[in-house]
């Protein structure tokens, strides 16, 4: 006998990157991450409700280099409003995170 959770549709995950890109100084501002979650666990329709989140590892919402403890009450707050995280998005272009080396630098040939 099984113990998996069975579906019988998949999972509904709500995306909270819109909250971020695309924000900032020249626009409008972020949304926060509370803000975001709180929404997403109120939204229905027809029923229908979200399963869970995927998480952006950016600020203001998440830091990439979050402690284990950081992560750790995160998921507590995100199961408290009765969803999961589904998967965490790191993001790879500036201004947001890292990104590859070369493209940290204006005038880096990429090879």
């Amino acid at each position: 006998m099984s113990t998996t959770e069975l579906h019988t549709c998949p999972a509904l995950h709500n995306a909270m990157w819109p909250g971020l890109v695309g924000k900032g100084p020249d626009s409008e501002p972020p949304i926060g991450l509370e803000t975001m979650l709180d929404l997403t666990a109120a939204a229905e329709v027809d029923g229908i409700r979200f399963d869970g989140v995927d998480l952006f590892l950016s600020l203001p919402h998440t830091d990439i280099d979050s402690s284990d403890d950081d992560l750790a009450r995160l998921a507590e707050n995100v199961a408290a409003k009765g969803l999961r995280v589904g998967s965490l998005v790191a993001p790879v272009w500036p201004p947001t995170a890292a990104g590859p080396p070369w493209a940290m630098t204006r005038n880096a040939a990429v090879s």
